[in-house]
Order: C-alpha cells, then sequence, then structure tokens
C-alpha cells in the first residue's frame, strides 16, 4: 500500500510551509495552489480534494490578519467561513480525517488560561470567525479542532500587557504534526506556560524592546488568551 495521503490548504503560509517541511517522509504531501484550490470556490475544491482523496485533510488556509479583519469583513467571512463550509461540503462523501487548525482568539481574553471546556466569547472579527468555523468543521463525523498559538515572526517591540501561552513556530509544528497522527480528541489545545509577550520573547532569549497596548490596540486584541494545554 503506498503511503498515506495528507492535504493540506493554505500551503504557502507560514504554518503550511512549515507543515510540508516537518511531515514524516511516509506520508505524501499535497498543498496545491490557492489557483488550483481555491477554498472560495465550492466547485474547484472539491474537485481537487476528490481527486486526491486524502487519508488526512488540515486546513491551514485562513485570513489571519486581526486588523485586516476589521476593516474587511466581506473578506474575512468569506475567507474564513465560507471557505471552510466548502471545506465541509468538498469532503463529506471521503472517510479522510479534516483537522482544523484555529485560533486561541475564539477567546476573548478576560480570563485567560482558558480549556477546551470553556465557553467560546471571541472578542474580534477574526476570532468570531475562526469560532464559527469551529461549529461548521464540528459536523464532520471525523474532524479535529487544534488551537496552536504560535510566535510566527520576531518582531522589535512587544507587548507586556498581552498575555498568551504561544510557542515559536519551529516548536509548535512538530507537535501539532504529533496530535494530528496520535491523538484521537477532537479538540486539543497546545500551549505553553502562561506568560507576556515580552516575558514569552526573553525566556528565549530574545532581545525586544518592552511596550504595552495602546487604545487602537485593547480595542481589538484581548488581553490574555492563554491556553491550558491538553496535547500529546
Amino acid at each position: 500500500m503506498g503511503n498515506k495521503r495528507v492535504f493540506i490548504t493554505g500551503g504557502s503560509g507560514v504554518l503550511g510551509k512549515s507543515l510540508i517541511e516537518n511531515f514524516p517522509k511516509e506520508y505524501s504531501i499535497f498543498a496545491p495552489s490557492s489557483t488550483e484550490c481555491n477554498i472560495v470556490d465550492l466547485e474547484r475544491t472539491t474537485n481537487t480534494i476528490q481527486k486526491y482523496a486524502p487519508e488526512i485533510l488540515i486546513h491551514a488556509a485562513a485570513y489571519v490578519d486581526t486588523f485586516g479583519c476589521e476593516e474587511d469583513l466581506e473578506k474575512a467571512l468569506t475567507s474564513n467561513i465560507e471557505g471552510t463550509l466548502n471545506i465541509v461540503k468538498a469532503s463529506m462523501s471521503l472517510s479522510c480525517k479534516v483537522v482544523y487548525i484555529s485560533s486561541e482568539y475564539v477567546f476573548g481574553g478576560s480570563k485567560g488560561n482558558y480549556t477546551i471546556n470553556d465557553r467560546l466569547d471571541p472578542k474580534n472579527i477574526y476570532g468570531k470567525t475562526k469560532a464559527a468555523s469551529e461549529y461548521i468543521i464540528s459536523t464532520l463525523n471525523n474532524y479535529q479542532i487544534i488551537r496552536a498559538p504560535f510566535v510566527s515572526r520576531v518582531y522589535p517591540k512587544v507587548f507586556t500587557d498581552q498575555y498568551c501561552s504561544r510557542f515559536f513556530l519551529e516548536e509548535a509544528v512538530g507537535r501539532i504534526i504529533n496530535n494530528i497522527l496520535h491523538n484521537t480528541e477532537p479538540l486539543i489545545h497546545i500551549a505553553t506556560e502562561r506568560a507576556s509577550l515580552h516575558q514569552l520573547y526573553l525566556q528565549k532569549g530574545v532581545q525586544a524592546e518592552p511596550i504595552t497596548m495602546s487604545k487602537h490596540y485593547t480595542e481589538v486584541i484581548p488581553h490574555d488568551t492563554s491556553l491550558i494545554n491538553s496535547s500529546l
């Protein structure tokens, strides 16, 4: 029998590229371009996914610009919600496991240390589209939702008053893959210990200027989205 087939949406994004690079070699990875698999085009998405007939489908494509989502609601709804709905429709006739890469921003940030049992209460448009997509994905028989906050790039200035439980991308990707392959739970938090972004940088030996969130940020960005880890 041939290698197991893994289909990834969003393969050109930072997480998608890292997943492609780090998946075990015994898996065949297919990550079509947005031209071949435009998730807002149901017919094209369905044809492409069914052509590859994957055993695992990882839906990582999303419009992730938090402030961009606030400014362009139509793009946020189309990319994140309609796109996810099309993934579900396209995979309904297949027996594959569908993995949705969600976000800690499905929580409003009022308390932190969120567990997988906590009620969703997103503060911003981006978080609301991700929360809606989680419910859409959960209509499938074989699904998995992974909330795995990570830092994808190093910034010269970071907040001392925004709290999270993020890994750096290179630390997160292996954990994401391991849980996709070996964890059967439908909802997973992959998280490190709670810390401010600035504390996180210091723990990793990364120097950055400490700053506090302005009103522009506090109106949109949750104060504390730290998660309680539930992963393998």
